[in-house]
């Protein structure tokens, strides 16, 4: 044999042993733009779930599959319904779904789940011996048991490496240790939140977003822990749902404690911002109390006149929120009530039965139109 013979076939035998991804697709090429049914994966302990090629088998919701995650071939759940979305580059490596999770799936999972719970029963051991300021969240293992992944949570940099050296010669596995977030350990644990369902971190959230103060006090919130912390101890995720809504309703309606001139004339001081009906109230200068609609401020000319300056006292305050005034009329807030002048009907007297004359007639009714001076006359 020669020896390009023999390159050749070491070649074509180091390409027999070499390991290949077992569900990346590599078979399928899609143009640029074109439709594509994809569907998303969790793998447990996992902080998010991954988009999976949907082929034509009928997987449900919720139902267990194996899949290649970034941790290796695990059993994972399908945490989505199916979707389409167009294809570009940077959705490659383009990855399949094995297989349904079969029984002999599930038990070599569960066993992987066994190893994991005593390798965090050492791991708590180990830390109480060292002295150790940090929480353990959870542990993965991989690799068929072969490989430790422990999480855990610290309020700043720890040298763990006389712990990793204990855990190596305890456990005789390969040994890693990774520091993550307080949402990324509840996300990866799971949980029920103040809402009463599942976290949503843990159930379809891909990724977590800035969720601050300001969000709260957007929505008028009251800036408490009790109130605005999840599980996790940091604020609610969810909070960050509705933000946009009320940060585009807040650009309709004036703030609290600014003087406004509203555009049927009244001129007060803005004591409280309803966001969600798009309603204000309103302490106007005579003392009373009003609510008005959004469409009754204007932005641009919303300032009272120059100099004027509302007052400093109220002898008396009157509440009148309970009418909303939410559209500005002319009928009824500017044009003046018109007087009406009183109608007198014309009186007229019935000729007395005894008078046949028509001259007698006539003086009898100017009799009765006399007034009551010259009546009065006559008879003295």
């Amino acid at each position: 044999m020669t020896e390009n013979t023999i390159q050749e076939k070491n070649k074509s035998e180091a390409e027999e042993e070499k390991p290949t991804r077992p569900n990346v697709d590599h078979e399928h090429k899609f143009k640029w733009g074109e439709m594509i049914k994809m569907v998303r994966v969790r793998f447990p302990g996992n902080s998010k779930s991954f988009p999976f090629l949907l082929n034509d088998f009928p997987f449900n919701y919720g139902e267990s599959v194996m899949a290649l995650s970034d941790r290796g071939l695990q059993v994972g759940y399908i945490n989505s319904f199916p979707y389409e979305i167009p294809y570009t580059d940077k959705l490659q490596p383009l990855k399949t779904i094995l297989k349904k999770a079969t029984t002999e799936d599930i038990d070599e999972q569960y066993r992987l789940f066994k190893k994991e719970k005593e390798t965090e029963e050492v791991t708590k051991r180990l830390i109480d011996k060292f002295g150790l300021d940090m929480t353990i969240t959870h542990v993965e293992v991989m690799q068929s048991g072969k490989k430790a992944v422990i999480y855990f949570n610290a309020p700043s940099r720890i040298d763990f490496r006389d712990l990793v050296k204990e855990l190596v010669s305890d456990l005789k596995l390969r040994i890693e240790l990774r520091q993550i977030s307080l949402r990324e350990r509840t996300a990866a644990i799971g949980g029920v939140g103040v809402c009463g369902l599942q976290t949503c971190c843990s159930s379809f959230l891909t990724s977590f977003g800035h969720v601050g103060i300001k969000n709260a006090k957007n929505q008028n919130l009251s800036i408490s822990p009790n109130r605005i912390n999840g599980i996790c101890g940091q604020i609610k995720c969810c909070l960050k749902y509705e933000d946009e809504v009320y940060a585009e309703k807040k650009k309709l309606l004036p703030k609290e404690g600014k003087a406004i001139r509203l555009i049927n004339g009244d001129i007060g001081k803005v004591l409280k911002v309803h966001v969600i009906k798009e309603q204000f109230d309103v302490l106007t200068d005579d003392g009373v109390i009003k609510r008005f609609g959004a469409k009754l401020y204007d932005k641009e000319n919303g300032l009272p006149p120059k100099g004027y300056q509302l007052p400093k006292e109220y002898g008396l305050i009157t509440n009148e929120t309970d009418k909303p005034i939410l559209e500005y009329s002319i009928s009824t807030l500017d044009k003046p009530e018109e007087k009406k002048e009183p109608t007198s009907k014309p009186v007229t007297i019935k000729p007395n039965k005894n008078v046949h004359n028509k001259e007698e007639a006539q003086r009898t009714s100017r009799r009765h139109e006399k007034t009551p001076n010259q009546r009065h006359r006559k008879k003295k």
